[in-house]
């Protein structure tokens, strides 16, 4: 696909609102519609959380793309080969693209994928993978009319999947992740966290039993074993009880309001440039495997030439060039971009991101490794003085001291922190700085910051690792007298 002729790619624009910033290259009406819903929906979860609009006027704005079919989607995500939407948290950026609907705006994935972001951004914590995934499916289907918003009505090919398929187990949808099962029984899965998310937030008194489950799993107990004592419902009755719920008929909670919020919003043009590469862009700061780097190289490569001094161009063929190409061409173009250019940040960060990962090639060369970070040391830093707390930045930073003597340093330490609070989503970077405090014997903060990675329902590798520093750091919080 990436090696194929480009088509005729259609004009991009870029709505930036409060809390979003949402490109398309449908028509404009549609784009302020959208920009619009998400703000909504931002809103609704800060009513039900109690957190006001403006309490976190400093964290970053989601990047959303809407694009108009599936093989956009996969110019972004090419390994997405059904879904509707995908969501990317991850050093180099934070963003989801979705398709948009023929028939309204509303768009079940992104805003389910929202609401992860949203509590990783406020809320973070040890909750059960069940949980995590039934609480995004729960605020999901949220109906906004002009006077009224319904909030957990079912979906409809969830329900139809509870209705016709065979039900995970009830310990397994308590204790395992949906990676774990298999495509037909994760499919249900879903349907079923939803079920039993809407059953135990329904009801006062299951809310407040549903809230002792989450803090004894949080403190290491056993999920089966802290269920019924929580709940007061047998885990081999679960499924019946359950089942009673969806066939008594499902109840939506009514948010009555005058009118639909105001949401102010900047739109603009992009160059046109961005049909040809925006979505590349994207692809290339997701990191992609070598066979598929090489074919975005020479896509990137054809694509970038025919808009010469595009910054749009410049920049992104930079970064393919240094993954997946030449790094002395890339360092040209970023040399000659940052003698134009001088405060761009971006530009700054590859820059030092390219010695950086070019350090790492040095293993036999210690001196050269040594100066070369030290020279993205100083490309970080004036990146970040062009433009401050971005957290790619401060992340690669903090990667240049990891060989300091008695890493990491206070200084270090407070980096890392930093970058936590202004990408709360990213599993790499909360891994980092977890293991950064705890080697300062700061147990309880690097528990804090771990638990949303040990407890990702996507699990992986990083989340056994994670899962497995917890466990040590445990054994050291209870070995501390008092």
């Amino acid at each position: 696909m990436l090696g194929g002729a480009s088509a005729a790619r259609a004009e991009w624009r870029k709505a930036e609102s409060a809390h979003f910033v949402v490109y398309s290259d449908g028509g404009e009406d549609g784009l302020r519609a959208f920009t619009a819903k998400l703000e909504d929906f931002d809103a609704l979860l800060r009513l039900f959380h109690g957190r006001a609009a403006d309490q976190d006027d400093a964290a970053r704005k989601l990047d959303v793309y809407l694009v108009r079919s599936a093989d956009q989607l996969r110019r972004a995500f090419p390994d997405a080969v059904s879904a509707a939407g995908v969501y990317s948290a991850g050093p180099a950026d934070i963003f989801a693209v979705a398709i948009r609907k023929n028939q309204g705006l509303a768009d079940d994935a992104v805003l389910h994928e929202y609401v992860h972001h949203f509590m990783l951004q406020h809320y973070p914590g040890a909750y059960p993978a069940w949980l995590i995934e039934g609480y995004a499916e729960y605020f999901m289907t949220a109906d906004f009319q002009d006077k009224k918003i319904l909030v957990g009505a079912p979906n409809g090919a969830r329900v139809s999947n509870l209705l016709n398929g065979f039900w995970v187990s009830s310990s397994d949808l308590l204790t395992k992740r949906p990676r774990a099962l298999s495509p037909q029984q994760s499919a249900l899965y879903y349907g079923q966290a939803w079920l039993l998310t809407h059953y135990m937030l329904s009801d006062p008194e299951r809310k407040r039993r549903l809230s002792a489950f989450v803090a004894a799993t949080a403190r290491g107990e056993d999920a089966l074993e802290a269920w019924p004592k929580a709940t007061g419902v047998a885990v081999d009755d679960l499924e019946r009880v359950m089942r009673v719920y969806l066939r008594t008929g499902i109840l939506t909670k009514t948010l009555v309001r005058d009118l639909p919020p105001e949401s102010p919003m900047v739109v603009t043009t992009l160059p046109p440039s961005a049909g040809d590469l925006l979505l590349e862009a994207q692809l290339a700061k997701r990191g992609p495997p070598k066979a598929l780097g090489e074919r975005l190289l020479k896509t990137v490569r054809a694509d970038a030439a025919k808009y010469p001094g595009d910054r749009l161009a410049t920049l992104t063929l930079a970064k393919v060039e240094a993954d997946h190409g030449d790094r002395a061409n890339a360092d040209k173009l970023l040399a000659d971009w940052i003698a134009a250019h001088p405060e761009d940040g971006e530009a700054l960060r590859l820059a030092g991101e390219s010695r950086l990962d070019a350090a790492r090639a040095l293993k036999d060369k210690p001196a050269e490794a040594k100066a070369l970070i030290a020279e993205a040391a100083r490309y970080f830093g004036r990146a970040n003085k062009a433009q401050p707390d971005t957290y790619q930045t401060l992340y690669n930073f903090a990667k240049t001291r990891i060989d300091e003597p008695g890493f990491p340093s206070e200084n270090t330490l407070n980096v890392l922190e930093l970058t936590v609070q202004l990408a709360p989503q990213v599993s790499e970077i909360r891994m980092m700085a977890g293991k950064a405090l705890a080697a300062r014997g700061r147990y309880l903060d690097a528990y804090r910051v771990l638990e949303p990675v040990a407890n990702n329902p996507h699990g992986g590798p990083i989340s056994e690792a994670a899962a497995d520093l917890l466990k040590s750091i445990r054994e050291k919080i209870a070995a501390v007298p008092g």
